[in-house]
């Protein structure tokens, strides 16, 4: 019987691949020791500035691997007093995407509260044309267990906010951003408390919904509203409307017509409302209109 020495048909080599490892390795230090990250992190926060219209503040910065940037106990403050404090925001430059000459960063923005320790975050993906952010920009976003009460005051008390976007603009520099393109926001809010919201020289008692779902489409700077929905104890909230986008964001303008179905809550909540009693599953309209930073409500 004779004996057959089969070839080997693959030889793993282990100096080719070292060598591939060095350079990567080798490429990755490179670029780590020669990136902008000052000009990078000071770029991004004025960016945030100029199209929210907060002021943003941070207590410290440092680079991170392989490129980030990361800020930490940072301070958002709105114009008039109104603050919001952000744990953590950590930004990621993707190192494939760039060595292809595309600009994507990868963000994380980390609240404190909603629950479980760290669940409070926003994460999302930025595309821009170039490091400049001039250009055609996109953004896809998560928002899970942010604690609204320290976003928006002093109108909301409670609620947990759960949340996708996806949003095309363009940044045209000095002209400022054109919303170009379209876009979608999905949003949940459970455990929704709202408090005494202004209507003339009265205002709307507190309001308890067990949950609130609402979607919006976007096409340029005109978002339609799909579906709103609220319900719990005191009683059913629909809206249908449009929301025109505009920078800063807070200056965008709602116009909305709200519909509530009046629960067994309410009738114990509105004694002071100009306006008659309602019997539980009475509907009442209201016109929301005016800036998102101030909103009006009106019978």
């Amino acid at each position: 019987m004779i004996a057959r020495s089969w070839p080997t048909t693959f030889t793993l080599k282990k100096e080719p691949l070292a060598w591939v490892a060095g350079g990567i390795v080798s490429l990755l230090l490179f670029l780590f020791l020669t990136f902008p990250f000052g000009t990078l992190q000071s770029r991004v926060l004025s960016e945030l500035v100029r199209a929210t219209g907060w002021d943003i503040r941070a207590a410290d910065w440092s680079p991170g691997l392989p490129l980030a940037v990361e800020w930490r106990d940072l301070t958002w403050t709105k114009p008039g007093g109104v603050s919001i404090p952000v744990q953590l925001m950590r930004l990621n430059v993707g190192v494939l995407g760039l060595l292809m000459g595309q600009q994507t960063v990868d963000a994380l923005v980390q609240f404190p509260g909603g629950g479980q320790a760290g669940t409070a975050r926003a994460t999302g993906t930025v595309n821009a044309a170039s490091w400049s952010f001039l250009g055609p920009v996109s953004l896809k976003a998560r928002a899970q267990q942010v604690d609204l009460a320290s976003v928006i005051k002093p109108y909301v008390t409670r609620g947990l906010l759960q949340a996708d976007v996806m949003q095309r603009w363009e940044n045209r520099g000095k002209e400022g951003i054109a919303f170009k393109g379209d876009g979608s926001w999905k949003v949940e809010i459970k455990d929704l408390v709202l408090e005494r919201i202004p209507v003339g020289p009265a205002a709307i008692p507190s309001l308890n919904f067990s949950r609130v779902t609402a979607a919006l489409n976007c096409h340029d700077a005109v978002c339609n509203i799909t579906d709103f929905k609220g319900d719990g104890p005191d009683g059913t909230i629909t809206a249908q409307g449009r929301l025109l986008l505009r920078q800063p964001v807070q200056s965008s303008m709602l116009e909305v017509t709200v519909t509530v179905l009046a629960g067994a809550g309410w009738a114990q909540k509105a004694g002071n409302l100009p306006i008659p009693p309602l019997p539980p599953g009475t509907p009442l309209t209201f016109k929301l209109g005016g800036s998102v930073a101030n909103p009006k409500l009106t019978l």
